[in-house]
């Protein structure tokens, strides 16, 4: 039996391709995942950014432009004073509950979004 390399090279480029099925599937399964939870980091930003410049207009005075241009990293700002913030406990009742409460909530939403897709 003669085996042409033209034959061999097709046989090896076929399992090449069944191969790469499998990554492109779960390529194109990410790809709505990833584009889904941009989509809405990019609103809430949005969002964020519009309603302090509309309670800026409202209330007369300056926005949140010093941040940055146009104020658009405010929400960093934001968001590293809280990270670097105090951690206050209560000096009554369960403190354990009171620190993992917040996670709770993350970890719930976060699982939310595992069901979408």
């Amino acid at each position: 039996m003669i085996i042409y390399t033209t034959e061999v090279e097709d046989i090896n480029s076929f399992y090449t391709l069944e191969s790469l099925k499998e990554v492109y599937g779960i390529i194109w399964m990410l790809v709505p995942i990833l584009t889904l939870v941009l989509g809405i980091t990019i609103g809430v930003l949005v969002i964020l950014w519009l309603e302090r410049e509309i309670s800026a207009a409202i209330q007369q005075r300056i926005g949140p432009e010093y941040a940055s241009p146009l104020g658009f990293l405010q929400a960093l700002a934001d968001g590293t004073k809280l990270l670097f913030k105090e951690n206050i406990l209560p000096s009554r009742g369960n403190t354990r509950l009171f620190s993992i409460g917040p996670a709770i909530v993350v970890i719930s939403i976060l699982l939310s979004f595992s069901v979408i897709p």
